[in-house]
């Protein structure tokens, strides 16, 4: 995997080269290689640079970090692998055990703040462009999309990490050591994005077929609304996740496992997706263009998978008999895949690893369309329509308003009755673990919920410790300690 050695005293300087590696249609721009003082002078700039900011979400680390491991150390899942060997770092976050000499922590900490910094530069230098430069409804759309980036990376960085420094301008020499800012602030920062973004956005409706994938409206409602979730807003999530579902832009996916077929990417029930396509090089890490977390969830015996992120059995026994979203997360050892085509396979999850012997079926494409090594094809879900119809019964759960209508859509569309549970709050932590599974959710909806000692506590989780990921070390001191846990 590509590894930038760069932290936010470092990034300032990452635009002056960019290297912009780009997936689908609308991310299809060559790399610029001119100083920054000859730069931002056409759309062609702008839109560049932009690219730039869109391309760290597909870096290997940052999709394939939160992804997995939110199943992993939300514990519906066994690390998998070899062994304890095999990703070593992960065996002491399993057990709660969290330190800041763990190097892996320190990869996304870096290149999330590479990304928020080329959106300060967008964000700074787009907005000074004349209108002989640039057209402004394309300029106000650039800087708003920017905005939307940093405000997904700001996101990402509150929700490992608590409080982090807090820059939204574009950093001169001698002003790297930024201390911390609270929690409150960030959220702040964070809201302001989304809500600015959302104000300048198209619809989705309104894309073309060439720009599906770019930030939205509706995109930027989405995670405005999941930021409250975070919060605890209730009142604002409601509000918000109503609006997205009355505006008509979003419906569920008639077939639930049609989510993860690549003829419905960017489809209906999708609200944002990181893109990610085939370079057909076989290249390995952030050269190509496709993604990482595929090959990781794969069985070691079929098809070169590295065995990781392996369904426990107290994790499928959530499902409730007759819910075809089982059937649609896990593959079962011996099941036979894609029948009667040209890719049919025998699962094999023989191995001591997958413990329960199950792995997880969602992005799991067939032979004839995977692709090479970290090279796969598919996009990674961030957001579904149905995640916002759970948002909105949780905010009514806790309002006291009509939480089961939203919740009932979602069960209707896998053809399940009414839920079991008459606590509303049991009844849509239930759901979500069912329909959001081996999606990378659980950790973190257990932490925002407030649950982590209910649920995680026999793994060493103690509440109020393991909230966040300590800041890394390397950056501790390269900040001559000003980021000191």
């Amino acid at each position: 995997m590509q590894r930038k050695t760069t932290i936010i005293v470092l990034a300032t300087f990452v635009l002056l080269l960019m290297n912009v590696s780009c997936s689908k249609d609308f991310l299809d721009t060559k790399s610029p290689k001119v100083a920054l003082n000859d730069f931002f002078t056409s759309e062609a700039d702008a839109n560049s640079a932009l690219t730039a900011c869109y391309d760290v979400m597909g870096w290997d680390a940052d999709n394939y970090f939160p992804f997995w491991l939110g199943d992993i150390l939300g514990h519906d899942s066994y690390k998998g692998g070899e062994g304890a060997g095999d990703q070593p770092w992960i065996e002491p976050l399993l057990k709660f055990q969290y330190d800041a000499n763990i190097a892996e922590l320190n990869t996304p900490y870096q290149q999330y703040y590479i990304a928020i910094n080329r959106c300060n530069r967008v964000v700074g230098n787009v907005a000074l462009m004349t209108d002989k430069q640039i057209d402004p409804a394309i300029r106000e759309r650039i800087v708003g999309e920017a905005k939307f980036i940093r405000g997904y990376f700001y996101f990402e960085l509150e929700k490992l990490f608590g409080e982090v420094p807090l820059v939204t301008t574009i950093l001169e020499p001698g002003q790297y050591n930024i201390p911390k800012a609270t929690n409150a602030e960030i959220w702040q920062q964070i809201e302001k994005d989304f809500s600015e973004a959302a104000q300048v956005l198209p619809n989705k409706s309104e894309e073309a077929a060439s720009e599906l994938g770019r930030a939205t409206k509706g995109a930027a409602e989405a995670f405005l609304c999941k930021a409250y979730i975070f919060e605890k807003k209730w009142d604002a999530a409601l509000g918000l996740a109503n609006e997205i579902i009355q505006s008509g832009e979003y419906s569920l996916e008639t077939n639930y496992s049609d989510n993860w077929k690549l003829d419905h990417e960017n489809g209906q029930e999708s609200v944002f997706e990181i893109q990610f396509t085939s370079s057909g090089t076989g290249d390995w890490g952030d050269d190509n263009e496709g993604n990482v977390f595929v090959i990781y969830t794969r069985s070691r015996n079929n098809y070169d998978g590295w065995g990781f992120d392996c369904p426990k059995q107290e994790y499928v026994d959530e499902f409730e008999p007759g819910d075809p979203r089982k059937d649609a997360t896990i593959i079962y050892n011996g099941e036979v895949l894609w029948p009667g085509t040209a890719d049919e396979t025998v699962a094999d999850n023989s191995v001591p690893t997958c413990v329960d012997g199950y792995m997880t079926r969602k992005y799991q494409l067939p032979p004839s369309e995977q692709a090479d090594m970290s090279d796969d094809p598919n996009n990674w879900k961030v957001i579904r329509y149905s995640e916002v119809l759970l948002w909105a019964a949780e905010a009514a759960a806790h309002t006291g308003g009509d939480w089961n209508s939203y919740l009932q859509q979602v069960r209707d569309r896998v053809g399940m009755p009414a839920t079991p549970f008459t606590d509303p709050l049991k009844a849509v932590y239930h759901e979500r673990q069912v329909e959001l599974g081996m999606e990378g959710q659980r950790l973190w909806d257990v932490i925002r919920q407030g649950r982590g000692a209910e649920v995680l506590g026999k793994y060493g989780y103690v509440e109020g410790v393991n909230n966040y990921y300590p800041i890394p070390q390397t950056q501790i001191d390269l900040s001559n300690g000003i980021l000191k846990n």
